[in-house]
């Protein structure tokens, strides 16, 4: 998974320097093999990502999350908002093209 540029902080509640730390550990528990805790992480970051305000930062991190739980349906959704706010967002792309890949 990616570490998205810290820059330009989104503007709410919720600390996106958090997030991308609970997304590094998810990464750590997933390389040691500890799968319900790397779980567990990922499930957190979509609830907080979907308890926030959307911007990009926020939606990629929740792509990124639900991409990892297996849920493409979900993430799809998400990769649609996300092109809705920024139709050239390459992450955005890459996710369809993930998609299309696995799909077919």
């Amino acid at each position: 998974m990616k570490v998205i540029n810290e820059i330009n902080q989104p503007k709410s509640n919720i600390d996106i320097n958090n997030l991308i730390r609970m997304q590094e550990i998810a990464d750590i528990y997933q390389t040691t093999k500890q799968m319900k805790k790397s779980k567990k992480y990922h499930e957190i970051i979509v609830k907080i990502c979907d308890s926030t305000t959307k911007n990009e930062k926020i939606l990629i991190l929740k792509i990124d999350s639900l991409n990892y739980l297996n849920k493409s349906y979900k993430s799809l959704e998400a990769t649609k908002e996300l092109l809705n706010l920024n139709p050239y967002n390459l992450e955005a792309l890459i996710n369809i093209i993930n998609y299309l890949n696995k799909k077919y």
